[in-house]
């Protein structure tokens, strides 16, 4: 948008005050139904006290341990970015919730796992547009369990291709944490439910019980795009399988989903014990314990020291090291002796260590490109959140706050008066593609509240 106002002088010692009424109307028939004779000084004394009370809620959760006035800056920028990327309810999206980014073309619908992930940070000062933003993507679920990729304010053009990966009920536990709102619970239980015996019935190309990113449309690059990491290079060589009309598998079983699919299950089981529904929540649970060998044998390499993807019907892993590799920490489902490795090769230099750690390719790779690869080389601030706080779950917590001091102090303008990015090269520390990105300021907010 763009204001032209005529030349104003403003004489020496005075001061000019200019005041600026924005209304934009999705829905036709909308400019009706709202006055525009509304008090600006009471409209400015809500609005100040709405904005203090989102800073005070997320502060008092953080028990005031961020002492750093840098950081606490930083966390005002996450939340004014959370905020200024949030839409209300309008035409066929039918829930509060978060773009993310409203600065970047493209970006004007709601995605399924960003709204889980921004769920959790918005859970600790906006309760209500957490659930919210997790509900708008289940207002679409069809009648197999699926929720859509991304949904739209016209619904004609929702991407019904792919889902993403599984991290809605990891972000329900997390806000109903926040809230101890058991009505929500009960509501999307349910859901969760059908959501996650989806993957089961329609990305298990072997009936292995172990599952492969895919697509509704038989297509690989949508199928790329189930995984969340759109372009990765673990991906090149794949192929599609046919498992029915409406679903087709990579020929690849890949690591970050079944871990995802392991934590989902407890999760789950957690959400089933608060509901009362015990039978339920220990079968959730046996049916994660049931998955963690199978993880184990399958995913993680011994001589290497590292989780792999994994083609179907062959041995040897998909030799790419990518945040999918520490996501076993993140679960809980390493062993000490694994953790340990992983951990070393988080460690090196030559890898993962760069000046803004943890990409999302290794930058001793021959594809590495942060500048051109998206997600071939950038750092992605929900990837490492999770190296983070799996690296912590183990006890490596020297190393974590090495890695995490070095994000602070390298991603340009995290600290300081700069938009928050999308990612951060790691070799530079130079801020790229969208700004203002709302799981960007998300997962900074989980890192400051030291969430694990």
């Amino acid at each position: 948008y763009s204001a032209l106002m005529n030349e104003v002088i403003v004489p020496a010692n005075k001061k000019i005050e200019l005041v600026q009424t924005h209304r934009y109307y999705l829905t036709t028939g909308e400019q009706t139904a709202r006055t525009t004779s509304a008090n600006f000084d009471v409209e400015l004394s809500k609005n100040e006290k709405r904005w203090n009370d989102y800073l005070k809620d997320y502060f008092n959760k953080t028990g005031n341990s961020i002492k750093e006035k840098d950081k606490q800056q930083l966390a005002v920028k996450s939340i004014i970015t959370l905020i200024t990327n949030w839409r209300s309810a309008a035409k066929d999206l039918l829930s509060d919730g978060l773009f993310p980014s409203a600065s970047y073309q493209g970006f004007y619908g709601f995605w399924s796992w960003d709204c889980w992930k921004q769920s959790v940070a918005l859970s600790y000062f906006y309760p209500q547009l957490a659930m919210s933003n997790i509900k708008a993507l289940f207002d679409y679920q069809d009648k197999e369990g699926m929720i859509p990729d991304c949904i739209y304010p016209d619904k004609k053009e929702n991407n019904w291709r792919d889902t993403k990966p599984p991290l809605a009920a990891w972000s329900a536990w997390l806000v109903y944490e926040q809230t101890k709102n058991i009505e929500f619970l009960k509501k999307l239980y349910p859901m969760l439910v059908r959501y996650h015996q989806w993957w089961y019935r329609n990305r298990d190309h072997d009936q292995n019980g172990l599952c492969e990113f895919g697509s509704t449309d038989g297509t690989r690059i949508a199928a790329a795009w189930e995984s969340g990491m759109d372009n990765a290079v673990r991906f090149d060589s794949a192929i599609m399988l046919k498992n029915s009309e409406q679903a087709w598998s990579l020929n690849q079983e890949s690591v970050d989903l079944n871990v995802f699919l392991y934590a989902e299950k407890y999760y789950l089981a957690k959400i089933a014990t608060v509901l009362g529904k015990n039978e339920e929540a220990a079968k959730w649970t046996m049916e994660a314990d049931k998955m963690k060998q199978p993880i184990q044998q399958n995913f993680y390499n011994e001589k290497a020291g590292f989780y792999y993807d994994k083609m179907i019907g062959k041995k040897d892993p998909v030799m790419v090291e990518g945040p999918e590799g520490w996501l076993a920490l993140w679960a809980g489902l390493a062993t000490n002796r694994q953790a340990e490795r992983v951990a070393a090769i988080m460690k090196n230099e030559r890898k993962f260590n760069t000046l803004v750690p943890l990409p999302t390719l290794t930058a001793d790779h021959p594809d590495f490109d942060p500048m051109n690869g998206y997600w071939r080389g950038p750092v992605w601030l929900d990837q490492f959140y999770f190296g983070i706080a799996g690296l912590k779950k183990y006890g490596y917590n020297r190393l974590a706050n090495e890695l995490e001091n070095k994000l602070w102090k390298n991603a340009d303008g995290l600290i300081g008066d700069k938009p928050i990015y999308e990612n951060y090269h790691p070799l530079t520390g130079k801020g790229l593609n969208a700004v203002n990105f709302s799981w960007s300021a998300s997962y900074v907010l989980m890192l400051l509240m030291n969430e694990n």
